[in-house]
């Protein structure tokens, strides 16, 4: 089974426990979700400035259409040159849209064929902290984001939406103030029910699905991690060479109503 087909077995069409306003039902697309919505310190976070997805290689052109009428004007594409070249972005090619491609990492992560239950999480966390490793990848991507205007809706994506994607939202949301199980929540929301994942994270209730379990691991080794050697994310990613400016920036996009 591929990961296309796995996570439509676990979700059907979409994420159907999380509020209508934060999914975006595509019939050709997958794993699409507002970073809209989410409660952060002083407030809460806008609608239609920032997406999270699946691959866009097989998006019809309804839902190209659809993507364009939502407001998408910048597509990042954080894939591999082999899997760009194989599977290329339909939504680039449309008009007004600015696109980027930063390879964040080479391989899917979640392709069932790699996947290894018995390393632990500590497959995915190596994976990830070789990513935030990549500061001249992070730093053009939030550099990009931070040329858009406040009527523009940011799409940055992989192939899956999970790996390389939940990398790059885990520090959109921290630069937004969002709490860790905010960060959390938002991660596990691509493997496992919206309602068994918030049982787990914020109820503290005990973990049942392996995956799940395995994916916190890797999570929280990484958010350990950028707070043991920077401190916030806002460090990290000046580290990187993303400017004050930029920052600011990008918070206000997803902050300003």
């Amino acid at each position: 089974m591929g990961i296309r087909e796995r996570w439509r077995e676990l979700w059907g069409s979409g994420p159907t426990e999380l509020e209508p306003a934060r999914k975006l039902e595509l019939s050709t697309g997958f794993n699409v979700r507002e970073l809209g919505g989410y409660m952060v310190e002083g407030g809460a976070t806008s609608y239609r400035r920032f997406l999270r997805s699946g691959g866009l290689d097989t998006l019809s052109l309804e839902d190209q259409q659809r993507l364009h009428n939502y407001g998408v004007r910048l597509v990042v594409d954080l894939r591999g040159n082999h899997e760009v070249g194989v599977s290329p972005d339909r939504l680039s090619s449309m008009r007004e849209v600015r696109h980027l491609h930063v390879p964040l990492y080479d391989i899917n992560l979640s392709d069932p064929a790699l996947e290894k239950d018995e390393t632990g999480g500590d497959y995915w966390a190596l994976g990830y902290l070789t990513m935030l490793a990549n500061r001249e990848a992070i730093r053009q991507i939030f550099s990009f984001f931070a040329t858009a205007t406040p009527s523009e809706c940011i799409l940055f994506h992989c192939a899956a939406g999970m790996d390389r994607t939940g990398v790059i939202a885990m520090l959109v949301l921290g630069l937004a103030g969002a709490s860790r199980e905010r960060i959390v929540a938002d991660y596990c929301y691509s493997f496992a029910p919206t309602k068994e994942v918030d049982r787990v994270v914020y109820d503290g209730k005990r973990v049942e699905r392996r995956e799940l379990e395995l994916r916190l691991e890797a999570v929280s080794t990484v958010l350990d991690r950028i707070q043991k050697a920077y401190g916030t994310v806002e460090d990290y990613l000046l580290m990187c060479g993303v400017t004050q400016s930029e920052l600011d920036r990008v918070r206000a996009h997803l902050l300003e109503p």
